[in-house]
């Protein structure tokens, strides 16, 4: 007797339910995080990042056990793969309609992150503007695209000639 879809359906259940929780919470982290971006505590933006990755890394942790049940019912990877694996398992297509929510609530994630990022970049902006006031030169990115600092401006002093 090989793998029954009910037992997947009970295991996507979960998934998907786990999934629908953490979103709820990282819409909510994300909505708070708009308003401690936009102001000037180092340390609300640090611990509210924290809370954020927390969310991210476990529905990470989520998508990857999607995937793996994909993968070992050989229905492929994706979404293209999470649909046949639907197809197969759930008749009734409840499954299906809350991952859709779950689809919609993690649009909205990527919008508010979008926008917070938004506001970050542009204080980032403003703060190398500053330097570079108080440095008397031109604006030089303090960090680069991935967030490495750029190694001239890590060497140089504040306040020196």
């Amino acid at each position: 007797m090989g793998v029954q879809p009910a037992d997947i359906r009970q295991h996507l259940d979960r998934i998907l339910g786990d999934e629908a929780r953490l979103l709820a919470e990282l819409e909510q982290i994300l909505g708070l995080e708009s308003n401690v971006v936009r102001g000037d505590d180092a340390t609300a933006i640090e611990n509210i990042g924290g809370s954020r990755q927390h969310c991210v890394d476990n529905l990470g942790r989520l998508d990857a056990e999607r995937t793996s049940t994909c993968r070992m019912l050989s229905f492929g990877e994706g979404r293209t793969g999470f649909e046949k694996l639907l197809a197969w398992c759930d008749a009734d297509r409840k499954l299906r309609a809350r991952w859709q929510r779950n689809l919609e609530v993690a649009g909205r994630c990527k919008d508010l992150n979008d926008r917070n990022g938004a506001v970050v970049a542009l204080k980032l902006g403003q703060v190398q503007q500053l330097l570079a006031t108080l440095r008397g030169g031109s604006v030089e990115p303090a960090y680069g695209r991935q967030g490495a600092r750029f190694d001239g401006f890590a060497r140089r002093e504040l306040g020196q000639a």
